[in-house]
């Protein structure tokens, strides 16, 4: 029987930051707060990700004020590392059984990392956990007990820190977006169990974006999403070729939507078709693993200054 948790000084929190606005991040680590708890003293490590000045001068002062018992530690990375290479460095950098990643546009509810955490003490063969992520192009899932998942996104997620970077963490090569994609693949290829909790909520902005933000995102999506679909198909050639058919129908549907910023992000990936297909390629001759991050992380923390 698992004893009933008290607190959740064994769980560390990143916070991820590079251009949101300073009522964003107040939003944000209010609900933190309040979901950790007055006197949590687990480890709030702040990751400034080519952070622009006021994003990090609200950000720093929000960790200072709202956990004042944490061990509050800052990384700071003058380019933009993507979201797998800055998580990787920041799990690394943690000390706590558990890490919460939580996306900066999103609140959890109170009781959402304690209840994840009780789910993960429950379970030992599971190394991550999620909420119910609530809020536009969301799944909305219906409360329910917890249940095993296929895949987790990475907008709101509670893992176990020794376990993820043993299994190889996020793999760096996915830049931004479909890296949560990939690692649910391995982890699971790997025997490790995913679990769904939507029981408990967060809820997820996503805030407008402009033209330049709508055409950055379809490009980065666009460009990782195919190195993961022939990576992990069962049959690559057949896998490429219907994701490439339907790839030419997204572009004819943004167009006829008018939607012109996104239909050029997902053209201008695929001009990098090759270089991703080449990068499957490799994964699938030579898996990332926990060596391979390990001598990954052993490069790369000289990247980030530590505050």
């Amino acid at each position: 029987m698992t004893t009933p948790r008290t607190g959740l000084d064994d769980v560390d929190v990143v916070f991820l930051v590079h251009r949101e606005p300073p009522e964003l991040l107040a939003r944000h680590h209010a609900a933190v707060a309040s979901a950790v708890g007055p006197g949590w003293r687990g480890r709030a490590l702040l990751v400034e990700n080519a952070a622009a000045p006021r994003t990090s001068a609200a950000a720093r002062a929000h960790v200072r004020t709202a956990y004042p018992a944490a061990d509050r530690r800052v990384l700071s990375s003058p380019r933009n590392l993507g979201f797998a290479r800055a998580m990787d460095l920041a799990i690394d950098a943690c000390r706590g059984r558990y890490v919460a990643l939580l996306n900066s546009d999103g609140e959890p509810e109170p009781e959402m990392l304690c209840r994840l955490a009780e789910v993960l003490d429950a379970e030992p063969r599971a190394i991550w956990a999620a909420p119910a992520v609530h809020g536009p192009g969301e799944d909305d899932d219906p409360p329910g007990p917890p249940r095993p998942a296929e895949e987790l996104g990475g907008t709101a997620l509670l893992l176990r820190r020794a376990e993820f970077l043993a299994a190889g963490g996020f793999d760096p090569a996915y830049f931004f977006y479909n890296e949560d994609r990939d690692a649910s693949r391995r982890l699971r290829a790997a025997g490790h169990l995913l679990l769904r909790v939507p029981g408990t909520r967060f809820r997820h902005g996503k805030a407008g974006r402009t033209a330049r933000g709508v055409l950055l995102r379809e490009w980065h999506y666009a460009r990782t999403v195919q190195v993961l679909v022939p990576q992990h198909a069962a049959r690559p050639v057949a896998g490429t070729a219907a994701f490439l058919g339907r790839r030419l129908r997204a572009v004819g549907t943004h167009l006829r939507e008018r939607d012109l910023p996104g239909a050029a992000g997902i053209a201008l990936a695929t001009l990098e078709l090759p270089r991703g297909l080449l990068l499957a390629a490799a994964r699938r001759r030579r898996p990332w693993d926990g060596a391979r991050l390990t001598r990954w992380l052993d490069r790369s923390r000289a990247e980030v200054g530590e505050l």
